[in-house]
């Protein structure tokens, strides 16, 4: 069974959340798979602590948090999706530190081949920057991206128009799927 791990960095359950949601559900529409939605709000993930490269020697994180948790998720995972509100024009706090710490998998490379996509959502404008953020960790990571979305949704929650979009962008990754 393909397994899709669908990791939200919003500290709210509202915009980003539904976006990520309705990707995931369009992966699960079109194939068998197994769907997990991770909200990083709900984790204690501490910030990478720069201990001198311990990951990339053991290829292990020396930190006891919320982040043991995720690794194995991670490992298991065929199918990876982040997503991200944008502050400041980027991602927030919670993904960057995700993304740090996901270094061990790195070093491993465990994340590798693994089919990867981004969803961002900005009021305003950054939504861009964000998506790159999240793209470059998965180039970093060597995982296939099959696209990404950056919604821009004004003063307004996101809409049927937006959901369509996460839903195509569902599709897409469900076509690469075997």
């Amino acid at each position: 069974m393909v397994k899709v791990l669908a990791i939200v960095g919003s500290p709210r359950k509202e915009n980003t959340y539904k976006l990520v949601e309705a990707v995931a559900e369009a992966v699960a529409g079109k194939k068998s798979v197994e769907t997990e939605l991770v909200h990083l709000a709900d984790f204690d993930i501490e910030h990478c602590s720069g201990c001198s490269d311990f990951c990339e020697k053991t290829g292990e994180c020396n930190i006891q948090d919320d982040m043991q948790k995720l690794y194995p998720m991670l490992k298991d995972a065929d199918v990876l999706i982040i997503g991200s509100p944008t502050y400041y024009w980027n991602v927030t706090g919670l993904v960057k530190d995700f993304i740090d710490r996901a270094n061990p998998l790195y070093h491993t490379e465990s994340l590798k081949g693994k089919i990867s996509a981004a969803v961002t959502v900005a009021e305003e404008d950054g939504q861009e920057l964000a998506l790159s953020a999240i793209s470059s960790f998965f180039d970093l990571q060597n995982m296939k991206q099959v696209g990404g979305i950056a919604v821009v949704r004004g003063d307004k929650p996101v809409g049927e128009a937006e959901l369509g979009m996460a839903k195509a962008l569902g599709e897409m990754i469900a076509s690469k799927l075997p």
